[in-house]
């Protein structure tokens, strides 16, 4: 699959980018998005069409002139799958090449370990690309969401709680089990992708992602784009609150309902917890006051289009934490400024394995 398409020259990835991020677009369309001639579109479409990466449309009715055939991308023309995983269960997800869902699926695992994860994820994608009638050489990559950063020479660093991912070769582990191109890349920026791919982030093309799972993380998309920064540690929000104090993470939340004596082993038990539960109430209370400044601050400074609280945490819980946040107590006694809206994720815990599903997708073919 890697070489189905050949290497994509950059123009050609440009032009393949915009029709996926905007959709149906007419080769006029195209030529604003990218500031290419139209000789140079029609070219490239043509290309692009004939390596079976875009697909035209049913001529447009109701315009003067000769009705514009817009191009869409080819979904069926290949697929991707996405890892997002806890101490004790992975999920996973298909994408097709238009980043629409195929599929997804849950597995429990003893630990996690690279090879654990990468055996359970084996067995779990060949069921579902026989159940859906695949072509496993069509399969772009796997893409993995790490809880983790990185360092500065660009190595891993794993959040305390997974220590078997602390090893320099971890993608190799992976890929050994796997038998294909596999992609690591930090949580919170992996679920700000799936976020923006299908998600509440579709409407925005300039947002901020503030993650809640194992530590504090987050997310910037930028112009439709995800930003890693220098190292890769964009968007992250950890370092404002100190381990060894109470932090507004997910783990955090595990730990305090552990320490009132309720059964919670991973953020799955979360899902049957009552909405009316006092502690996480209390938690939601303190969370939001602690996240409130910094997300304004940061906000403000990054100006996005508007701010995403995302993660791990179900959405009942998600929603409420949202609500908390309250960035106009901040913002408002200090400034005029617009202040962009905070919106929870639509997609709960799945915009971390979509986001993944969607890691060699850029990669592979996108700018």
């Amino acid at each position: 699959m890697a070489t189905m398409f050949g290497n994509l020259t950059p123009s050609y990835r440009q032009v393949l980018d915009a029709v996926w991020r905007n959709g149906p677009s007419s080769r006029a369309e195209i030529a604003v998005t990218t500031g290419f001639t139209r000789p140079a579109i029609s070219q490239m479409v043509q290309e692009l069409t004939n390596l079976g990466l875009l697909t035209e449309q049913s001529a447009r009715k109701g315009q003067r002139g000769q009705p514009a055939r817009p191009v869409m991308v080819r979904g069926s023309a290949g697929f991707s799958a996405g890892v997002n995983f806890s101490h004790s269960y992975v999920e996973i997800a298909l994408v097709d090449l238009s980043g629409a869902l195929i599929a997804t699926t849950r597995a429990d695992i003893e630990r996690p370990s690279p090879e654990i994860i990468a055996n359970v994820v084996r067995r779990r994608l060949d069921k579902i690309v026989k159940a859906q009638s695949l072509d496993p050489d069509r399969l772009l990559g796997v893409g993995i969401s790490i809880p983790g950063d990185f360092s500065t020479e660009g190595r891993w660093l794993p959040h305390v709680y997974f220590p078997e991912l602390r090893d320099s070769d971890v993608n190799k582990r992976f890929e050994s089990v796997l038998e294909t191109p596999v992609i690591l890349e930090n949580d919170g920026r992996v679920c700000a992708i799936g976020e923006r791919v299908m998600g509440v982030g579709k409407a925005y093309r300039t947002f901020m992602l503030v993650h809640i799972g194992h530590g504090v993380g987050g997310g910037l998309i930028i112009d439709g784009k995800p930003y890693r920064g220098a190292l890769g540690n964009a968007g992250i929000m950890g370092q404002y609150y100190p381990y060894g104090a109470p932090r507004p993470s997910g783990q955090d939340l595990l730990e305090t309902l552990k320490a009132e004596g309720i059964d919670v082993d991973d953020f799955d038990d979360l899902e049957r917890l009552p909405d009316d539960n006092d502690v996480v109430g209390r938690w939601i209370t303190r969370a939001a006051g602690q996240l409130c400044g910094d997300i304004a601050r940061v906000s403000r400074f990054f100006g996005p289009e508007a701010v995403i609280l995302a993660g791990r945490l179900p959405p009942s819980i998600m929603n409420r934490l949202a609500k908390a946040i309250d960035l106009d107590s901040e913002l408002r006694p200090m400034d005029d400024l617009p202040i962009p809206p905070l919106l929870a994720s639509s997609l709960g815990s799945s915009a971390g394995m979509i986001g993944a599903a969607s890691l060699p997708i850029f990669q592979k073919l996108l700018p």
